[in-house]
């Protein structure tokens, strides 16, 4: 009798530990609202954190694309299902970047994650959501591109026929600044 209640009991555990883990990687990996303040980094079709301390600064030569949300931002909200959406079935041009994503619940007034906050802070982001390409030359030259006042400038010209972000429109202007390093 005590060996069954023992293993109803195991059972129970485990499968409370498993309803646990998928509610909490749902709710902060699809709920636009309830992500984690932190730094992620996109590895496969996942964002995983990265444990750095300060700012987030690439060193290494390459392309980085800097994704700033706030849990808080209406607009995040809209665009955060299309984004990880488009991750995940097409990729596009961020397949062979290093994509890094930076969220707050509200830029650098409601951060519990200093690191967020810093880079928040260094790229001086004060609209969301924000997008950055940086590119890192072999010389370790730096070049910044805000993605986002593109996108914009393309809107306000017609070109581009959306109120809000599409990711298929960030990746075809990312295209146009990725050149070989």
């Amino acid at each position: 009798m005590s060996t069954t209640l023992l293993l109803i009991i195991i059972f129970l555990l485990i499968g409370g530990f498993i309803a646990a883990y998928m509610f909490i990687s749902y709710t902060s990996a699809e709920n636009p609202s309830r992500i984690p303040n932190g730094i992620y980094i996109l590895r496969g079709d996942r964002f995983e954190p990265l444990q750095i301390s300060g700012a987030y600064i690439p060193r290494e030569p390459g392309y980085y694309f800097l994704y700033f949300h706030n849990n808080l931002c209406p607009h995040c909200q809209t665009f955060y299902p299309k984004w990880i959406d488009y991750l995940r079935k097409e990729g596009g041009v961020f397949r062979n970047i290093t994509v890094i994503e930076v969220v707050c619940d509200w830029f650098t007034e409601r951060c519990s994650s200093d690191p967020a906050r810093s880079t928040f802070q260094l790229y001086r982001i004060s609209q969301s959501p924000s997008f950055l390409l940086i590119k890192i030359g072999l010389n370790r030259s730096v070049d910044v591109v805000d993605i986002g006042a593109e996108y914009s400038k393309l809107k306000n010209e017609g070109k581009i026929p959306t109120e809000e972000f599409e990711p298929s429109y960030i990746d075809v202007i990312v295209r146009r600044y990725i050149t070989p390093i």
